[in-house]
C-alpha cells in the first residue's frame, strides 16, 4: 500500500508539473493567412544622367554632384502567407505615393542652360516573399514587379535652350528583405528596405538660337533605395 500511495503521488506529481509546463511554454505564432496593412518611409537616390551632345555642345555637361532625389515613400499592402513548420512563402502587393524629386543644372562652360528635374508621383508592386519564422518574429527576402509613375523635365534659360518633358507609367523590379514581429495573435510590425529600378526617361534639350546645337539625349536612370516601417492587421 506504501508502494502503491508514493507511486500514485509521483504520478500526479508528473503529471501536474507537465500541465504546468504546458501553461507557461509560449504557444508557436502561426503566420499563415491573408494581412492588410499601411507603410510608411523614404526614399533616395542619386541618379545618373547620360548626355548626347552635337558637336556645337560639346562643351555643355551636367552638375551630377548636385543631382540627388529623395522624399517620402508610403500607402497600403494586402498579401497572403503560409507557413510550413519554420518557412514562409507569400505573395504581397502594395500601392504607395511618392514624393520623391530633384533638379540639377545643365551648363555650357560658365553658362546655365537649363535645369533637369526628375520626379517618381507614386509607385506599386507585386512580389514573392520566403522568409524564416522564429515564433513571434521572421526574417524575409522579397522581390519582383515594380511600376511607378515618372516625370522628367528640362526647363532651358531664356535664349539659350527650348522646353522639354516626358512622363511615363514605367515597369521595373524591385527586391529587398526586412524583419516582422507580432505583438498579438493579429497585429504585427516590420522594418524593410528595398532597392527599385523602374528604367530610364530622357529629354532633349534644343538650342533656341541655333536648333542644329541639341542634347541628342538627356536621360535619367530611375532607379532608388527605400527604407519603410509597416504594421499589419492578420484575418
Amino acid at each position: 500500500m506504501k508502494r502503491l500511495l508514493l507511486a500514485a503521488a509521483a504520478s500526479l506529481l508528473t503529471r501536474s508539473g507537465a500541465q504546468a509546463a504546458d501553461i507557461v511554454e509560449p504557444t508557436a505564432y502561426d503566420w499563415t493567412g491573408p494581412y492588410i496593412g499601411l507603410q510608411a518611409g523614404y526614399g533616395w537616390d542619386k541618379p545618373s544622367v547620360n548626355l548626347d551632345k552635337s558637336p556645337a555642345l560639346a562643351t555643355a555637361d551636367q552638375d551630377a554632384d548636385s543631382f540627388t532625389r529623395d522624399g517620402f515613400v508610403g500607402g497600403a499592402f494586402a498579401g497572403y502567407l503560409f507557413q510550413h513548420e519554420s518557412l514562409l512563402l507569400g505573395l504581397e502587393g502594395d500601392v504607395e505615393y511618392s514624393g520623391m524629386d530633384g533638379s540639377t543644372k545643365t551648363v555650357q562652360g560658365t553658362a546655365d542652360v537649363g535645369r533637369l528635374e526628375s520626379d517618381i508621383d507614386w509607385l506599386a508592386s507585386l512580389r514573392l516573399r520566403a522568409g524564416f519564422a522564429m515564433d513571434w518574429a521572421l526574417i524575409y527576402a522579397t522581390g519582383g514587379l515594380a511600376i511607378g509613375g515618372t516625370e522628367l523635365e528640362f526647363s532651358g534659360e531664356p535664349g539659350m535652350a527650348d522646353h522639354d518633358s516626358d512622363d511615363s507609367t514605367q515597369v521595373g523590379w524591385t527586391v529587398g528583405g526586412g524583419i516582422e514581429s507580432a505583438l498579438t495573435d493579429n497585429l504585427s510590425i516590420r522594418a524593410e528596405y528595398r532597392y527599385t529600378d523602374l528604367g530610364t526617361l530622357d529629354v532633349r534639350a534644343t538650342d533656341v538660337i541655333n536648333p542644329a546645337a541639341y542634347f541628342e539625349d538627356l536621360e535619367v536612370k530611375n532607379t532608388f533605395h527605400a527604407v519603410r516601417a509597416g504594421v499589419s492587421w492578420r484575418f
